[in-house]
């Protein structure tokens, strides 16, 4: 039996979590799936009860090779680069496919969405995006802000809040 002294230490020196970093976590962990060379991409959809509805990586469509083992045109292009050569769905595209709620939500991503992801996800529920990483395109970033879409990257590896934006 633990002595009252003992148990209190532990839970003194106990943290949890915070939910963004948990739902980042998820995120970075689902994009290790990813088949795409150039990039790995996960993407969470949380509800506003912090349920998972969807999860997506990036990767080719389904009966395609996979870009790891039949690497497609865009595979050796710098990121952001030659999208169109690039067959891989994205993370935030894959996600949406798998989405049955229709619920105010929050997309965690690893990184901030592109153009065209960006548009989609302004015609969609998402009301909050946090990512780990920024993905500079200001284009995507008016395209959130005018959709009013808040934004947050914060890094899970500093356990702080690196950039707020956007609305409430």
């Amino acid at each position: 039996m633990l002595k009252p002294r003992i148990v209190h230490w532990v839970m003194k020196n106990y943290s949890r979590l915070e939910v963004d970093d948990y739902f980042l976590e998820m995120a970075i962990l689902v994009g290790k799936r990813s088949t795409c060379r150039r990039r790995r991409v996960g993407c969470v959809l949380v509800d506003s009860n912090n349920h998972v509805v969807a999860t997506g990586y990036n990767g080719v469509p389904t009966q395609f090779p996979h870009c790891l083992d039949v690497p497609c045109e865009g595979a050796t292009s710098n990121s952001g680069e030659d999208l169109e050569k690039c067959l891989a769905v994205h993370a935030e595209q894959n996600a949406f496919l798998q989405l049955r709620s229709n619920d105010i939500l929050t997309a965690y991503l690893t990184v901030t969405p592109c153009i065209p992801c960006a548009k989609m996800i302004a015609n969609s529920k998402v009301k909050r995006i946090v990512a780990n990483i920024q993905y500079n395109q200001s284009l995507a970033t008016e395209i959130l802000n005018k959709a009013q879409i808040k934004v947050d990257v914060h890094d899970v590896n500093n356990n702080q809040q690196n950039l707020s934006r956007g609305t409430k």
